[in-house]
């Protein structure tokens, strides 16, 4: 049995031991017992992905050296203690240059362990120091328990010691770093360990060069009732299934799709891989039939965070190789490592997420029939702010298929952003690895640039309108098709008024909160309402707009304006002067032959959040003269 190593804490005269990173004490193998009542909260930022991360109250700080390679697996279960969170970080520079390497908040639940343990798993080198820290889930959560190191010895079939700047190749690079760092003493160029850089890490960056050769462990943390499930890998990717059914002929699909698609995030989009790689593990990708395999029932087809704080991929069988699934899903993996605090899977930013997966697929798939198979939840109800996502809506939106689809249907902007008007697609996708507190609307907005995003936005809108003329036809009607099947009409409000020229006496004004006799529909932040006129005679029309300075809740308002006509069902466009943030005024003549005019105003205030309306009043002229 092991005889606990006690780790109290006591006062010195510069403080509580442990407290932050420089005064880390020693943790080793076995069972360490802690306590943090006296602690202070270090201020550290949090890292990582990991499931129900807390704030790590008072959290305590130790260091640990592994004396060989090893799978390191540190928890803390103690049915006495309280609910922790672990962060562990890499070590070779000091505490000033904290490398994140992995972290866990809670662990499955188990009888003979508190409520919301954690555990964490990573691999550890004999090269590397590693800094554990351990904290409480909220401002209650401290006390007393203990920390199990377990260092299971095993080589490690990814470290490549010799590839200092982490590329998977040694080479001159490797070279100049061990020359850089020559003579230094306790350094992370001394690969030989000896203690100082010397010729022996020069023979030892010779004697590797070339491309280090990777493998990775497999890390299942779902393992099945009666079978070992088969496992194919390939590259940093793992793919599991359960043996009564056979995807042996799919898996080199399966490979070929999601390297594409690691190779162009890496490469051209600015991302990064998931933790897995890093900490030694393949990423593990499983193909499963609901409720006739052994895996657990509740999957879907997305991602999820297993037990080990180690993101994995769930297909269900029959998605596994559809390629519009795969660019979708693949690229969510990429995300998972983001640094941006304001492009969080959660209220204002949540959109973004679900609308790149998409925007990556139509972009690889452009002629693809479904590619935008739910742009029709976009005309549906145009009024929606553009961060419209599951959890900010107002309280009064229903949330149905018209509601709830619509994140995935943004994707349009993304695409005609880049597609159409040639925005760089790393702006797309750079603002996940910004470290910006920046949602991804406001983001865009900088990137792009304001008057720009403005005028894209308005242009992408009146398109919309003049019926998605940037997609083919046949795209645009599998998307109608698609409205019309699953939306439904009592939550769709495309035109905020529809009217005759015949209505129109001379002058005809509107306001889209007083004129309503119900629930007022203005648009709300980057948003916009259409005006429908069904036209029979030739005339000369002149619509202004006037906004109000603020939007509901008092953010300032500026809008845009577009006006698209039909004449033999082809779209044209006019942009309407606008003197100032607020009022704008535009002139066109219409034949008899222009069935259709349609006014688009569009809200696109330097405000980025909230779902609150920006009001107007519009007033249309129309006269018998010519132009």
């Amino acid at each position: 049995m092991l005889q606990p190593t006690l780790i109290s804490l006591f006062m010195l005269s510069a403080g509580i031991v442990n407290d932050n990173c420089n005064d880390a004490m020693i943790i080793f193998d076995g069972i360490n017992q802690f306590e943090t009542y006296d602690n202070t909260d270090s201020g550290y930022i949090i890292e990582g992905n990991c499931v129900y991360m807390g704030i790590m109250t008072k959290d305590a700080w130790y260091t640990y050296h592994s004396p060989y390679d090893g799978l390191v697996t540190i928890s803390t279960c103690d049915t006495n203690s309280f609910d922790t969170s672990i962060i562990v970080y890499e070590n070779n520079l000091g505490c000033d240059f904290l490398e994140y390497h992995a972290c866990n908040g809670d662990a499955e639940l188990q009888t003979e362990c508190q409520p919301y343990h954690s555990e964490v798993q990573f691999i550890a080198s004999k090269h590397s120091s590693y800094i554990i820290r351990v904290g409480g889930w909220d401002e209650n959560s401290y006390g007393s328990g203990t920390i199990n190191l377990v260092n299971e010895k095993q080589d490690i079939p990814c470290d490549c010691p010799t590839d200092l700047n982490e590329d998977n190749i040694t080479n001159v690079s490797d070279f100049l770093q061990i020359i850089d760092a020559w003579g230094a003493k306790n350094h992370p160029a001394d690969i030989d360990n000896s203690g100082l850089v010397d010729v022996g890490d020069i023979l030892m960056i010779f004697g590797s060069w070339g491309d280090c050769e990777i493998d990775y462990l497999l890390n299942n943390n779902f393992e099945l009732p009666k079978e070992e499930p088969v496992v194919v890998t390939n590259g940093i990717f793992a793919v599991l299934w359960d043996p009564d059914f056979d995807h042996n002929n799919e898996t080199e699909i399966m490979f070929e799709q999601f390297n594409a698609v690691r190779d162009d995030c890496i490469n051209n989009l600015g991302m990064s891989d998931p933790p897995n790689p890093e900490s030694c593990f393949y990423y593990n990708i499983y193909v499963h039939h609901g409720d006739q395999d052994g895996f657990p029932n509740g999957w879907a087809n997305g991602q999820g965070t297993d037990s080990s704080s180690m993101p994995f991929l769930t297909l269900p069988a029959g998605l596994n190789t559809d390629p519009a699934n795969t660019y979708h899903e693949g690229f969510h993996i990429f995300q998972y490592q983001a640094n941006s605090p304001g492009f969080a899977y959660a209220g204002d930013s949540q959109w973004y997420i679900e609308t790149s997966a998409q925007w990556y697929m139509s972009s690889n798939m452009p002629g693809y029939l479904n590619a935008f198979v739910e742009a029709g939840a976009i005309l549906a109800n145009p009024q929606l702010a553009l961060w419209h996502s599951f959890s900010n809506q107002a309280p009064e939106d229903p949330t149905d298929w018209n509601y709830q689809v619509r994140q995935y249907g943004m994707h349009t902007l993304l695409y005609y952003l880049v597609d159409i008007r040639g925005v760089s697609p790393e702006i797309m996708t750079n603002g996940f690895y910004a470290g910006t507190d920046m949602l991804p609307q406001e983001y865009l907005y900088n990137q792009i640039g304001n008057e720009n995003f403005r005028g894209y936005f308005a242009d992408w809108a009146a398109q919309n309108t003049g019926g998605l003329d940037y997609l083919t036809p046949e795209q645009v009607e599998r998307a109608i098709q698609e409205h019309k099947y699953y939306g439904d009409p009592e939550t769709s409000h495309p035109y905020i008024a529809e009217i005759t020229d015949a209505d129109i006496d001379n002058t005809w004004s509107f306001n889209p909160c007083e004129t309503q006799e119900s629930e007022c529909f203005a648009p709300r932040g980057w948003a916009y309402n259409v005006i429908k006129i069904d036209n029979t005679a030739t005339s000369t029309y002149t619509f202004t707009i006037n906004g109000e300075p603020t939007g509901s809740e008092n953010a300032e308002s500026h809008f845009e304006g577009r006006i698209v006509t039909k004449t033999n069902e082809e779209a044209e466009y006019h942009t309407i002067d606008m003197s100032s943030p607020l009022t704008g005024t535009k002139s066109i003549f219409a034949t008899s032959n222009t069935s259709e005019i349609y006014l688009v105003v569009v809200s696109v205030p330097e405000h980025f959040t909230s779902y609150q309306t920006y009001g107007y009043e519009v007033e249309i002229t129309r006269s018998a003269a010519g132009p």
